[in-house]
């Protein structure tokens, strides 16, 4: 971390350390094709990551719950190793192109859990409506962070934007200083695995999340559903703020049985900044 540059072999060698235990699977839907990974056997608990993100998100969760259950991490339309999606990019079409992919992946009669993260969280709900639509109904949806409530955004201070001038040590500060704007509230926390993650996710993605998290589409499509509902948050997860309890209010409004868990402490990116607290979490949900 001193030297502020990026190790990018040794990089890839963590990521094939994680991905070597998959299988990865390119599905084509309608409109695209999707690079899905999959680990272990079981019930399917589906994990889908933030916006400018990939499956990489999930990084420290693909293992420890393959132990019990058969985890799939797309990397969605318009990010990673996915093929673009036409415009427009609409949750809708965004959750439907999912949908077409994951029913190659699962068995209709093992209802699924479905896990969302930030922007993924968004499209978690859209995900959720189209399977049931299609005759799937899920077991739970945990919704981590989420976007898309039609709630104020927290404030921050302002993220630095990359352009080609940089130099590689200007590009990589850049990186860590907005996971620590956004992302993770104990700096420290903020490690050399995070910063390339961080830069092969944003130079990766295609699909310009902000505007759409930024709407209530997922308020409107939670309204459409009755599932069991479990939504998270870090106490310090910047993009929520001073207004956690609006967002808690809208929730409620929509399904007076939603279940919250606010984590001490924490940011965003809850998963990635302490593991161990948030799949102990994970699994009480599921079990529950």
């Amino acid at each position: 971390m001193n030297e502020m540059k990026f190790k990018f072999e040794q990089f890839s060698n963590y990521l094939l350390t994680i991905e070597q235990s998959s299988k990865k699977i390119f599905i084509k839907s309608q409109d695209t094709k999707i690079c899905w990974r999959s680990w272990g056997e079981g019930k399917a608990l589906i994990f889908l990551h933030g916006g400018y993100g990939s499956w990489a998100h999930w990084i420290k969760q693909a293992i420890p719950f393959s132990k019990k259950y058969n985890v799939l991490i797309p990397d969605m339309p318009g990010f990673g190793e996915s093929d673009d999606l036409p415009l427009p990019h609409t949750p809708e079409k965004i959750a439907s192109n999912i949908a077409d992919t994951l029913q190659e992946l699962i068995s209709k009669d093992i209802p699924p859990i479905i896990c969302g993260f930030s922007f993924g969280g968004l499209i978690a709900g859209h995900l959720s409506y189209s399977l049931i639509e299609r005759g799937i109904n899920p077991e739970k949806l945990v919704l981590v962070g989420p976007g898309g409530l039609g709630a104020k955004r927290g404030e921050m201070k302002n993220m630095i934007p990359r352009h080609s001038k940089m130099t590689e040590q200007e590009v990589y500060q850049a990186h860590k200083t907005n996971l620590e704007i956004l992302m993770m509230h104990d700096k420290r926390k903020v490690d050399e695995w995070s910063v390339h993650i961080q830069k092969q996710n944003t130079d990766a993605h295609r699909i310009k999340s902000r505007p759409i998290s930024s709407t209530d589409t997922l308020a409107r499509v939670l309204k459409k559903q009755n599932i069991p509902l479990y939504v998270l948050w870090g106490e310090k997860d910047a993009s929520v703020g001073i207004y956690l309890e609006d967002r808690m209010a809208i929730l409620r409004n929509i399904n007076n049985k939603v279940r919250f868990h606010v984590e001490f402490n924490l940011g965003h990116w809850i998963m990635y900044e302490n593991e161990i607290i948030f799949n102990k979490i994970l699994g009480d949900i599921i079990q529950d």
